[in-house]
């Protein structure tokens, strides 16, 4: 059986990701349940019965499945190098990946220009290995963006690195980091929730307040202006006066919920993907007025769509469809969100959303996979859409 995170809280969330969270353009990752051992993930309301192992499939070509070797792989494909690894969330970038483990670890692998795996160099990396610079610190939630990795410690403390370009690894620079790096600017913060898209991060903190930085093109950074990069993390003015519980991004845009059942999206707003009913960009954080009252769990941001899991299981999804990854039968945006009808009657638990697919997991452990199956990356046994 599967279990899940609830990516909702997922960092809020704040959860132990059981399907992978954020920006993979090509690859999903999964966990499995070994009912012999036990542990609990203090970013998730669900308690494991078991150690959680890992599961790949989709496009290898550089390292990114963890296998030992860049084939592809159309169906789900057991992750050897991470057995007797109690893993507790995953996350997929564009060409790497990163594991947390029960015992506050992390793990990467895949592409390593850029330095975005943490290990000193740019090599490429083809099984699963050991951060160890970040060794001594215990860390309870990890993400990443295209190029760039984020891990939030025990004591709130955020720790980035890979391309530092836009500036959005938050040092001040657009100096790139082939080790971790805390980030000072939030030193006496208390980092809950981070997420990465291809230019920008976003955090949250235990107090509900979101912060933001790197690149201002088409309003990413949510702060109203568009011109230039914002080097460090600069509190998002737009919702000082909300509590922020989840949070999401990928490519140009973002998404949060706050405690009152409010959804606010911002960034680029082509193909829909924003939800406000046109195409138009959004400098600062503006509210799904569609969503009101509909008690939105979890929001998910793809490459060029989002989606929205509510707290009744229901499933809505909007912005591009060129490739199906909507699931509403069609190939059409939609500029608002739009309830999955293919679902009607199936209880989701979460949510995750890569450049042109979508991947849902029930709460009965079941796992429904839609949209662009190039490479596998769907996970039927091959690569049709």
């Amino acid at each position: 059986q599967y279990y899940s995170s609830t990516a909702g809280a997922p960092s809020s969330q704040a959860a132990a990701s059981s399907m992978s969270t954020s920006h993979n353009t090509h690859h999903n990752l999964l966990t499995d349940i070994n009912p012999n051992n036990t542990h609990y993930s203090q970013y998730s309301s669900i308690t494991y019965p078991g150690e959680l192992t890992v599961y790949s499939w989709g496009r290898g070509e550089d390292g990114q499945l963890g296998i030992g070797d860049t084939s592809d792989q159309d169906e789900p494909t057991y992750v050897d190098a991470l057995r007797g690894v109690g893993v507790k969330q995953i996350a997929c970038g564009s060409g790497h990946t990163v594991v947390l483990t029960g015992e506050g670890e992390v793990y990467t692998w895949g592409r390593g220009d850029d330095g975005r795996l943490g290990h000193g160099d740019n090599g490429w990396k083809y099984v699963p290995r050991l951060t160890h610079s970040l060794t001594g610190q215990i860390i309870t939630h990890v993400t990443c963006g295209s190029y760039h990795t984020a891990a939030v410690s025990s004591n709130g403390d955020l720790y980035t690195w890979g391309g530092g370009m836009y500036g959005k690894l938050g040092h001040g620079s657009e100096s790139g980091h082939s080790t971790p790096r805390r980030v000072e600017a939030l030193v006496g913060l208390s980092v809950i929730d981070i997420a990465c898209g291809s230019r920008h991060t976003a955090v949250v903190t235990n107090k509900g307040c979101l912060y933001t930085w790197g690149d201002k093109e088409n309003g990413v950074a949510g702060h109203g202006d568009t011109d230039g990069h914002q080097y460090t993390p600069k509190l998002l003015e737009r919702l000082s006066g909300k509590k922020v519980v989840q949070l999401s991004a990928c490519g140009f845009h973002t998404g949060c919920l706050t405690d009152q059942g409010e959804c606010f999206t911002w960034g680029e707003g082509k193909f829909g993907r924003l939800g406000h009913g046109a195409e138009r960009n959004c400098h600062s954080p503006r509210l799904i007025e569609t969503l009101l009252g509909k008690r939105p769990k979890q929001i998910a941001c793809g490459g060029f769509h989002s989606a929205v899991v509510t707290e009744d299981g229901k499933m809505y999804t909007f912005g591009g469809g060129e490739h199906g990854q909507l699931g509403h039968g069609d190939k059409v945006n939609k500029v608002k969100p739009t309830l999955v009808q293919a679902l009607d009657g199936i209880v989701l638990q979460q949510i995750t959303c890569g450049w042109s697919h979508s991947v849902a997991l029930t709460t009965n452990g079941e796992v429904f996979t839609w949209g662009n199956g190039d490479h596998g990356k769907l996970g039927h046994g091959n690569g049709k859409k």
